[in-house]
């Protein structure tokens, strides 16, 4: 039976010197996170509303945590102070202090609760505890007036309003709404409390016991805190709110929205996000804070926009647009991707079946042709960035990322981004003439970067191996390339040979151009044994039952 592949949470590669980036010079180069389904679970992930909700369920849990706290030290301290003795009172903390804990329960349990189940939630919570404080102060204050406490009754009446300030504060602060509606919820608390206290003063029986005292001045001044403490909850809502709507906007990059981080790299980071107005999602590109400040970087990133923007080829990837914020932050906007890298579905899955590995290089081939025609070497090719992805429909859809290394060759004013004495790229797929630093790097560096691809993609391990980077490079300039076949015994000798020719040391000993390749893999015997339909077959089959990684 087939393991299932859970794409919520894809794994990535080990990291090992194999894998390692020689960190030679300031450098463009970018190791992609797999843009995969668990990145969007909605085509509005990123949205004020989605991020509202999220914080909703992380706030009210906070709520629910620190009121029960309150209550709980509160009913602790009455066991000092002898109030503890009326059984009343202790039963309203208890009642208080169990709503509070409801609420955390469910808010922190692994309930999917939906929008109107978080407020159903909210309302019970600060709902049933300023209720229970309404009812406390009614029954216990009358009991302490019949008992003849009237001083009793005044001292509970202000630790009710202080109780009450407590929880309209928590709501002001803590629960994400606008001033408005903040407003109507604490003003109906303050309400309550007010005509509470009222009824118990104006009752028949209450009356006489407090006598002397006028009924306005028995409630002005507990009104009057209430007041005060419904206006501060509703400024602080005011102000919190304000800061996260500002937060929000200062996420935006001109018609985009971000939202997830889902890649990093050497310079770059990637996020999720969303045009405002197509409501597309895509995958928007920028230069960490600090990188925008390095020349070099910079034309790096200008350089990889406009080689990337030049291939229309449905295998690489889709550039939609291009810009910087105000203060100087660059990014461009990419398509969005559903699946997974080949670095992650070798680590997965392990060796493919060679059918399979053909089936994505002929694809990999054709997007390289159109680079190589228009004078772009990619530099940096390896299973990170050659992507297995679900597009239209079609399974397998292999699609070519990553130009931050790219070299233009047939531009003559093009810059030089390469320092003296540096090299640029990933040692473990790298061509001999580019461990050296040869100048002259042509499409020839990419097609052997492609063999070492197939080679760790038929193998489950790259064609050389050493502890150092430098080590490692010097073992693609010198050493043989051990056969595929005494790692994989099953291997056909056909596509071994192409794989081999690939890996020659001297760029005039491979295949003359991608296209020849391309031709070459589509001449062996495995070529028929993989297809779309067995791609889509095998998705089916590896899929997880989780729908956040099932679904986009």
């Amino acid at each position: 039976m087939a393991t299932p592949i859970d794409l919520a949470t894809p794994a990535a590669l080990p990291l090992d010197p194999d894998e390692a980036e020689v960190e030679l010079e300031p450098t463009a180069a970018y190791e992609p996170a797999p843009l995969g389904p668990s990145a969007l679970h909605d085509p509005h992930a990123g949205s004020l509303s989605e991020e509202t909700e999220a914080l909703r369920r992380r706030r009210i849990g906070a709520s629910a945590l620190f009121l029960a706290a309150h209550f709980g030290l509160v009913g602790l301290s009455s066991l000092f102070t002898g109030e503890a003795e009326s059984r009343s009172i202790s039963l309203f903390l208890g009642l208080r202090f169990s709503i509070c804990a409801i609420a955390a329960l469910l808010v922190y349990s692994r309930l999917d609760l939906s929008a109107i189940q978080l407020r159903a939630i909210e309302y019970f919570l600060f709902g049933g505890t300023v209720l229970l404080l309404c009812l406390a102060q009614y029954f216990v204050n009358v009991s302490l007036v019949q008992l003849g406490e009237p001083i009793g009754m005044i001292a509970y009446a202000k630790n009710g309003v202080i109780h009450l300030i407590t929880v309209m504060i928590v709501y002001g602060f803590f629960i994400p709404n606008d001033a408005r509606t903040t407003a109507y919820v604490v003003l109906t608390m303050a309400l309550a409390m007010a005509l509470t206290l009222t009824a118990v003063v104006t009752r028949p029986d209450v009356e006489p016991i407090l006598d002397g005292i006028r009924t306005g001045e028995r409630t002005s001044s507990n009104v009057l805190f209430i007041m005060i403490g419904a206006g501060l909850a509703i400024y602080g809502s005011h102000v919190v709110n304000g800061l996260r709507v500002q937060l929000h906007e200062a996420k935006k990059f001109g018609q985009y929205r971000l939202g997830t981080k889902i890649g990093v790299g050497g310079m770059g980071e990637v996020y999720l996000a969303e045009h405002e107005l197509l409501k597309r999602p895509c995958a928007l590109k920028l230069i960490k804070p600090g990188a925008g400040a390095d020349p070099l970087a910079l034309a790096r990133f200008e350089l990889e926009v406009r080689s990337a923007a030049k291939l229309n080829h449905p295998n690489t990837i889709d550039i939609y647009d291009y810009g910087h914020t105000d203060d100087g932050t660059f990014y461009y906007v990419m398509e969005y991707l559903r699946g997974m890298s080949l670095a992650d579905l070798i680590e997965r899955v392990g060796p493919l079946p060679a059918g399979r590995v053909i089936y994505l290089l002929r694809q990999v081939c054709g997007g390289l042709a159109q680079a190589h025609t228009l004078g772009l070497v990619h530099r940096d090719l390896k299973p990170a960035n050659i992507f297995v992805a679900e597009v239209g429909g079609e399974d397998d859809f292999a699609k070519v990322l990553d130009f931050g290394l790219v070299k233009v060759t047939k531009n003559p004013e093009a810059p030089d981004l390469t320092a003296d004495q540096t090299v640029s790229g990933t040692p473990a797929y790298m061509a001999p003439e580019q461990a050296t630093g040869d100048r002259d790097l042509g499409p020839s560096a990419d097609i052997y970067a492609l063999g070492a691809i197939a080679y760790v993609a038929l193998t489950g391990r790259p064609p050389f191996q050493a502890e150092t980077p430098v080590a490692l490079m010097i073992a693609h300039a010198r050493d043989p390339v051990v056969p595929p076949s005494q790692h994989r015994p099953d291997l056909p000798a056909d596509l071994e040979a192409v794989v081999l020719r690939c890996l020659e040391k001297k760029p005039e000993d491979r295949f003359p151009n991608v296209n020849e390749l391309a031709r070459a893999l589509k001449a062996c015997q495995a070529t028929s044994t993989w297809d779309a339909e067995r791609a889509s077959q095998w998705w089916i089959e590896h899929k997880s039952p989780n729908p956040s990684g099932t679904t986009g």
